[in-house]
C-alpha cells in the first residue's frame, strides 16, 4: 500500500492533470480489480480532476474483468465533465482494448476509450484537447 492508501494504483498530478499508474501487473482476477475500480473512482472524486490520464505501462496482462473498473472510471469522468486517455499499453494489452473494441483506432472512433503512447503524449493531447 503506499501514502495514498492505495493497493493497485499511484497517482500524482502534473500539469493539473491526474496521473493514475495502475501497478498490478496482471489485471485478471475479480476481487483486485473490484479493489482498483474502488481506488479509480475514489482518487477522481478525492481530486476533482477534469482530465485523466491512466498509465497502464506496468500492466502485463487484462482480461474482460480489467475493463469494468476502467468503464466504471470512465463513466465517472463523462458525468464530471472530464476527460480521459490511457497510455503506454503494451502491445498485448492494446491488442485486447482493440479486438474488444474497446479502443479508438484508425478505422473506428466509436470506443469509449482513447490511447497515447506515454505519459507526456497523453498530457500533450488533453491539453491541446482543451484549448481547442
Amino acid at each position: 500500500m503506499n501514502k495514498n492508501g492505495l493497493s493497485h494504483l499511484t497517482r500524482r498530478t502534473e500539469q493539473d492533470i491526474l496521473v493514475l499508474t495502475i501497478t498490478d501487473k496482471h489485471l485478471r482476477d475479480e476481487k483486485p480489480c473490484a479493489e482498483l475500480r474502488g481506488e479509480l473512482l475514489a482518487s477522481l472524486a478525492e481530486t476533482g480532476a477534469k482530465k485523466v490520464v491512466v498509465d497502464l505501462g506496468q500492466v502485463e496482462v487484462v482480461s474482460s474483468v480489467a475493463f469494468r473498473p476502467l468503464l466504471s472510471l470512465r463513466r465517472a469522468v463523462e458525468d464530471a465533465g472530464a476527460r480521459m486517455v490511457l497510455c503506454n499499453l503494451s502491445e498485448m494489452v492494446a491488442e485486447v482494448f482493440h479486438v474488444t473494441r474497446l479502443l479508438i483506432s484508425g478505422k473506428s472512433s466509436v470506443a469509449p476509450f482513447e490511447a497515447k503512447p506515454d505519459v507526456a503524449s497523453a498530457i500533450a493531447f488533453l491539453n491541446d484537447a482543451a484549448r481547442g
